[in-house]
């Protein structure tokens, strides 16, 4: 799909702040402007577990080891990496063909549903990144929605039956042409590296700022 320009204006909140999930989560800074969007990333079940290597953002929840502040970047663990692996109730998901492209399709019909956009996309056999274009409602709802739409399409549309989706995503909030734009081509990288073209989903529509 062809990528689309718009004025930066055009994608922000109408705005009173407290449309904004930031300013409900104490996130809100005056000096940080209007949200253009959001950037998720959706891991499979199993696939990013506390104390993960890469970092970790997850809230920790064993009393030996105390607690993690949550919304904060945390280095790997091991010992929790561990003890998340060893909770698991089943072995990790990892999505096969069939699994990404009912997903797919249920992406489709959630933005076809909604009153957001997603501006870049990338779907991977571990994980998947979303773009999302900022319309007031909070994020976290969003989130939620997604997951539960995506999750009954792949158990309807395949043999699949165990989770889709961890608990909780990763997700940082775009706030300026640049970011965003930057952020779009990076999702749209990790398409290119698989063969695909950068947009390879019609209902996706890139928008540059």
């Amino acid at each position: 799909m062809e990528p689309q320009t718009h004025n930066a204006k055009k994608l922000q909140a109408r705005d009173t702040r407290t449309a904004d999930p930031r300013y409900h989560r104490g996130l809100y800074n005056e000096g940080m402007g209007n949200t253009l969007g959001c950037h998720v990333v959706l891991s499979a079940y199993g696939q990013w577990l506390p104390g993960d290597a890469r970092g970790h953002w997850s809230s920790a929840w064993d009393e030996q080891l105390g607690f993690i502040q949550p919304h904060q970047l945390h280095d790997g663990d091991p010992v929790r990496h561990r003890i998340a692996r060893e909770r698991m109730k089943q072995r990790a998901t990892r999505f096969d063909g069939s699994m990404m492209n009912a997903i797919a399709v249920a992406l489709g019909r959630c933005v076809t549903e909604s009153d957001w956009q997603l501006a870049a996309m990338t779907l991977e056999p571990t994980h998947a990144h979303l773009l999302i274009t900022h319309c007031g409602k909070p994020i976290e709802n969003t989130v939620k929605w997604i997951k539960q739409r995506t999750t009954r399409a792949v158990h309807e549309s395949t043999s699949y039956v165990g989770p889709v989706w961890c608990e909780g995503s990763w997700r940082t909030f775009v706030f300026d042409g640049p970011q965003w734009n930057n952020t779009m081509r990076y999702i749209q990288r990790h398409n290119e590296r698989r063969g695909l073209t950068a947009t390879p989903y019609d209902f996706v529509t890139p928008i540059v700022l």
